[in-house]
């Protein structure tokens, strides 16, 4: 069976063509220039054409059996009733939404009956906000289509306005104990659930289209699965779609999931609760990861120091300043999404490389601080699966083993997300009996343990990072 799975990310559009005989023959990736993305805004129909591009590249002059898509958990656009875009799709680094938020949050009683009810705080992660922030701006909602990017890609390859019920779960607009579209949050927006697709599964597969097949140059007919977002569909490829089972993934932002067997709501609400493809996830995630490497790099670094200078491991335990990595605001877990970012206790003596390293700490630790409340919700994790950028630095990688006190299972699949899509394509075409039958590709290619010295020395930064975390929490 060869399988085309598509993903509109974020920052970039993705193919993949999988044979379930000989594994994954080949992968594409490209990412959205600024004439197509920028600001959090990414222009809705030039993405769809795009990845639809990348896929008929990927499968030229195969018969595909089967296609599946991947999107992302936050995403939104609007659509006039011929489904035509009449606004960009606004992600999670779409910013605007911010006062509108914090006005929410000043109001507890309305911040978490939105949070008890959807398992999402007010944050302009969260699609929920972004239309809020238009109908305040007097953006007319009345009589408009509301649709994430991965739907728009089936709706314009199948005819059907669908959305996945995980999809939804990371709007804002799903209640997380019904997976029905929340009441209280439609009637807060002033919109109606006929604006918004159909709430479907993996197994509601829809026939490619002639228009779909003409644009991907393959048969129409085929079964087309609906988009699932890309953590969702992380958590699948690694092997922790099952209960008691986390990931662990470090990109442009950064993220760990657990698969738990019921909503998780803790008091504070510092935790997010969504919807995987057969199950419920508690989680977390941080605005600043590699996109604060790749800030302080471009910035301060050309010129003075390698990636391999900077990467070289060391094993010093180093005396680095303070990172908060909040210089894109901070979603888990105080949710402050205005925040400020920087170093503290900076002296005359520290060296580009303690900058560094105090970057790669501040970015884990505030991990941790999710990780620690994660544990004390839901308990330990049996296994970590760790993904993403991270796995390009031997130095992180170890690392973030010190920092959790945890062995790690580095993932050696790249696309991670894409195969999550293939996974629920051969569940739903009855090729494997249940989610946790992973192709080879997924498994991990090795286990990086904790050193207890040097557990030791983080346990004693981050007991820094908290004070200045806390020092800082009226900026």
């Amino acid at each position: 069976m060869l399988v085309l799975a598509l993903e509109s990310s974020t920052s970039s559009a993705k193919a993949l063509l999988f044979d379930t005989e000989k594994g994954v023959l080949d992968s594409k990736s490209k990412k959205y220039d600024s004439s197509i993305c920028a600001d959090g805004k990414t222009d809705t129909d030039a993405v769809f054409r795009l990845t639809m591009a990348l896929g008929r590249e990927t499968a030229a002059g195969r018969k595909i059996d089967a296609v599946a898509l991947c999107g992302t958990w936050h995403s939104i656009s609007v659509c006039d009733d011929s489904m035509f875009p009449v606004t960009p799709t606004f992600s999670w680094e779409f910013m605007e939404p911010s006062e509108q938020c914090r006005k929410i949050r000043r109001n507890d009683q309305i911040a978490f009956t939105f949070y008890k009810r959807t398992g999402c705080m007010p944050h302009v992660t969260y699609p929920r906000h972004a239309l809020i922030y238009l109908k305040e701006n007097d953006f007319d909602l009345k009589d408009k289509k509301f649709i994430s990017q991965g739907a728009y890609n089936f709706y314009n390859l199948t005819g059907v306005f669908a959305e996945s019920v995980s999809t939804v779960s990371g709007s804002g607009l799903l209640n997380i104990s019904t997976l029905k579209y929340d009441d209280f949050t439609l009637d807060y927006i002033g919109i109606r659930e006929s604006q918004l697709g159909t709430l479907v599964t993996h197994n509601d597969v829809a026939p490619l289209t002639e228009k779909g097949a003409s644009l991907l140059g393959i048969s129409a007919g085929i079964p087309v699965v609906p988009a699932h977002p890309d953590g969702a569909l992380n958590q699948v490829s690694n092997g922790a779609g099952v209960s008691g089972k986390m990931t662990f993934s470090v990109g442009t932002s950064a993220a760990i999931r657990y698969t738990i067997d019921k909503p998780v709501l803790p008091e504070k609400g510092q935790l997010w609760c969504y919807y995987g493809p057969t199950g419920w996830l508690s989680g977390a995630a941080v605005a600043g990861a590699c996109n604060c490497i790749n800030w302080f790099v471009d910035r301060y670094i050309p010129g003075k120091l390698s990636f391999e200078e900077l990467e070289k491991p060391d094993n010093v335990l180093r005396d680095i300043p303070v990172f908060l990595p909040f210089l894109y605001g901070e979603r888990c877990p105080g949710w402050h999404d205005d925040r400020l970012g920087g170093f503290a206790e900076v002296k005359p003596s520290h060296s580009i490389l303690d900058f560094y390293r105090a970057l790669q700490a501040g970015i884990l630790f505030n991990v941790f601080q999710c990780y620690e409340i994660l544990c004390k919700e839901c308990g330990e994790p049996e296994q970590i699966f760790l993904s993403g950028g991270i796995l390009n630095s031997e130095q992180w990688t170890q690392m973030a083993a010190d920092v959790l006190n945890r062995e790690l299972y580095c993932m050696k699949i790249r696309d991670a997300s894409l195969m999550g899509a293939v996974v629920l394509a051969l569940l739903a075409a009855g090729e494997i009996p249940d989610i946790s039958e992973i192709p080879e590709e997924c498994t991990a290619s090795k286990i990086v343990r904790p050193r207890a010295e040097f557990t030791k020395y983080y346990h004693e930064q981050y007991g820094r990072y908290k004070y200045w975390y806390e020092k800082t929490m009226q900026y």
